[in-house]
């Protein structure tokens, strides 16, 4: 997400004299305001920017923020599970929150991006908070940074919604917060608590190197900022040079360092499901049973001690195995059938490294095909991303699956982006679009078999061409639903994946979340 900071400088028209940037009826009290209020926290500064405030400095401020607004004694009473990690961070966040809320506890769970409404970073056992106690969190902590914080500035977008949720789940009751981590570990806003129940780090892979580190000794050793004393902290398997780097830090704050082991380790492996598809998502399940354990006896909950007479036979404990089963995660392994046109279904996974690119091919290759079906992939991606890197699994994968060979490959910008908070079907430039089609009919061709033939069609016109550039999102549905039509009763399969904003947009224009 964008950092930088918008600062509390008096706005044009705003006559207030209070130095707040924030012009408009004070009485204006609503979500829709708030929603409108937070887009301006969005600076569209980069940390490489001339002037940017450093990553050190802004995390520094975040304890000034939270001493003046008052949020420390809240804070040290939640029970924190702290995640980080560079793939499937946001899931094993979602089965720990739902194996917790399996015991009857009462959970808090914040994770990012959203992928249609912002409240979704903040659920309540389960469930987004509704608009009412967003607005009425959000404006009291616009009132008290306008009170207090005046000469700091405002936090920018991630750091204002980690402290609000913080506030959040304190003053609703949430008997258990689970975090997960926005970006790296040592310096997320996320690392302002201090001193959470255990933490946990999953699998790690290259990602964001211009921030964290180009390799992934220096990624680890910022996701392993997360580590504090006396915290008990556990991994999913890594790459060794990942390991030794996650080892040393757990040297430097005197806690061992365990490796979470896979769901299939259990007695009965083999009967244990779980809500959210493909072998990878097996290991975070791993990860978040070890969690959970954990935060378990450390809090004394009076299920942990059934839970351990379990554990020690090596068997998963019930409520385990039905949280894991019940999980859900919008926009991760989704399959969702469109409502208008009963032969088209779409498969929304977003992946933004070359590890869960693969991951997310394999998936859509492991659901049943049948030889008349027709596939579609829909993909976007940052343009501070190498599309050839994301896009050359999926080749790989398709090429060795003939059954789902992709017919056509359509690149589109999403409606929303870390632009700003509101979508717009408006069509965009497409220069980056472009270019991941080319890099597309590049890696098609050099894997066989990864393009499946496409019979004459009305509505898919381009036939020299492998990859399709559409300038908006409903365009693109659009003609994928043409197609539908077009070979009705055959089934439309299409995967939409890369960006989560894609994901998101793909989301709100079926009109449902889960």
């Amino acid at each position: 997400e964008r950092d930088g900071v918008t600062r509390m400088a008096r706005a044009d028209g705003d006559d207030r004299g209070d130095g707040f940037p924030f012009g408009g009826s004070r009485g204006a009290r609503s979500y829709d305001a708030a929603i409108a209020r937070l887009a301006t926290t969005i600076s569209g500064k980069k940390r490489a920017d001339p002037g940017a405030m450093s990553w050190e400095a802004q995390f520094a401020q975040l304890d000034a923020y939270v001493a003046r607004l008052g949020l420390r004694a809240g804070m040290d009473g939640l029970r924190v599970i702290h995640v980080a990690g560079t793939k499937g961070k946001g899931s094993t966040c979602a089965f720990v929150e739902r194996v917790l809320r399996e015991h009857g506890v009462r959970t808090g769970l914040f994770t990012s991006p959203h992928l249609l409404d912002a409240r979704e970073r903040f659920r309540i056992d389960g469930e987004p908070i509704d608009e009412a106690t967003f607005a009425r969190h959000f404006w009291w902590m616009y009132d008290e940074l306008e009170a207090k914080c005046g000469d700091l500035g405002i936090p920018a977008y991630f750091r204002f919604l980690t402290l609000l949720g913080l506030r959040i789940f304190s003053e609703e009751g949430a008997e258990a917060c689970v975090l997960e981590v926005g970006l790296g570990g040592r310096l997320d806003a996320t690392n302002v608590v201090r001193a959470p129940v255990v933490c946990g780090i999953t699998s790690l892979g290259m990602d964001h190197v211009d921030i964290l580190g180009d390799t992934i000794g220096k990624i680890a050793t910022e996701k392993a900022g997360i580590m504090k004393p006396n915290v008990p902290a556990f991994t999913a398997p890594q790459p060794p040079e990942a390991m030794a780097s996650l080892k040393r830090r757990a040297e430097e704050v005197a806690i061992p360092l365990n490796v979470s082991k896979s769901i299939d380790e259990y007695e009965d492996a083999e009967n244990i499901e779980i809500g959210l598809a493909g072998p990878h998502q097996r290991i975070n399940a791993g990860l978040a049973v070890t969690l959970c354990r954990n935060w378990a006896n450390a809090t004394g909950a009076p299920w942990a001690a059934d839970a351990e007479a379990a554990f020690a036979k090596n068997i998963l404990p019930p409520l385990f195995r039905v949280g894991l089963a019940r999980t859900v995660w919008p926009g991760r392994s989704q399959v969702m059938s469109d409502p208008d046109y009963e032969n088209l279904t779409f498969y929304l996974d977003g992946a933004h490294t070359i590890e869960s690119m693969r991951h997310s091919a394999e998936w859509f290759a492991s659901t049943s095909r049948a030889a008349n079906e027709h596939n579609i992939m829909l993909f976007n991606c940052m343009d501070d991303r190498k599309a050839g890197d994301l896009l050359e699994p999926v080749a790989e994968v398709f090429a060795a699956n003939p059954q789902c060979a992709i017919e056509t490959a359509i690149f589109s910008p999403p409606d929303s982006s870390t632009a700003g908070l509101s979508p717009s079907a408006s069509d965009k430039a497409t220069a980056w679009q472009e270019k991941c089609a080319r890099v597309w009919d590049d890696v098609a061709t050099k894997h066989q078999g990864s393009l499946a033939r496409r019979p004459q069609s009305a509505v898919f016109t381009n036939h020299d061409q492998k990859g399709l550039v559409i300038p908006s999102l409903t365009q693109a549905l659009t003609l994928i639903r043409r197609r539908a039509v077009e070979v009705a009763p055959a089934r439309v399969n299409v995967l939409v994946t890369g960006s989560l904003y894609l994901v998101g947009d793909c989301l709100r224009h079926l009109k449902r979340l889960v």
